[in-house]
């Protein structure tokens, strides 16, 4: 059996296990991200390779939690999700669903066991050891975990979804703070002069996400029309590596109007 490991990024490798070809000819390969040494990246794919040869890799019967949120982050987030949400996922699942979660039997997990994961880390989930997470986090991670073991059921290893049985914590609802006219102008005369001039002058009066602002080109700019196109974001991603992806609705693609103002400073800026 071959396998080959690369580097993501800092501290970040994606091993690829061969496993032959199928019976239409295809060849078929696996893919394991994984965070860490070199070392334990040589390790993990070691494992991978025995685990392949003997046959138990493809058998999830008998995986515990851990085993089975690898293989779906391998076999469904990595094929079908954009760069972002798969190394967001990746967080979650290796630093905070697998450390905790990751060694009860997969056909053992209860919806006690989730219950009690939301209020530890309510209480005390943040990597850094300074308290817990907030609510609208900890939704997430159910959110994600719910996900994954909806494939479980899918593909027949689970008749039914846990998750789907829990209370996770109900995120409070923050009221949108709106800059008056006066807090706008004493925000642009801050940065009138400097290299982010344009892009928070543009921010303030597009409305534009950051994403949205960083994966501005000048053929998304119609300076005659005054328009600019939302046609894609610039996301960074954990490991420090940068992915330019489209927006994921039709609502996210727009075109929005700009002022007048906005259009002069935009040329001025172009033409500097």
């Amino acid at each position: 059996m071959n396998g080959s490991i690369r580097r993501r990024g800092k501290g970040t490798y994606e091993l690829t296990i061969d496993l032959g070809k199928d019976s239409s000819g295809r060849r078929q390969r696996k893919f394991v991200n994984v965070k860490g040494t070199r070392k334990e990246a040589d390790r993990k794919l070691r494992e991978l390779a025995a685990a392949v040869d003997s046959g138990t890799a493809l058998d999830l019967s008998k995986v515990n939690l851990s085993e089975f949120l690898e293989r779906w982050m391998t076999d469904y987030v990595s094929t079908n999700t954009a760069p972002s949400t798969q190394d967001g996922y990746g967080f979650i699942v290796r630093c905070h669903l697998i450390p905790h979660l990751g060694n009860i039997p997969l056909k053992k997990l209860q919806p006690a066991h989730l219950q009690e994961y939301y209020a530890k880390a309510l209480a005390t989930g943040r990597r850094d050891g300074k308290g817990g997470l907030s609510a609208r986090t900890v939704k997430h991670h159910h959110r994600v975990l719910s996900e994954a073991l909806s494939h479980a059921v899918k593909w027949g290893v689970l008749s039914r979804n846990v998750a789907q049985m829990t209370d996770p914590p109900r995120p409070s609802r923050k009221e949108i703070i709106i800059l008056p006219p006066s807090e706008i102008d004493r925000l642009i005369d801050a940065f009138e002069g400097t290299d982010y001039y344009a892009l928070v002058y543009t921010a303030l009066y597009t409305g534009m996400r950051r994403g949205e602002l960083l994966g501005l080109r000048w053929c998304d700019v119609d300076l005659p029309l005054a328009t600019i196109s939302v046609t894609q974001s610039l996301q960074r991603l954990y490991g420090g590596e940068f992915s330019v992806r489209e927006p994921k609705s039709s609502h996210s693609r727009r075109l929005i109007p700009m002022p007048p103002s906005l259009a002069i400073l935009l040329r001025s800026h172009k033409e500097h």
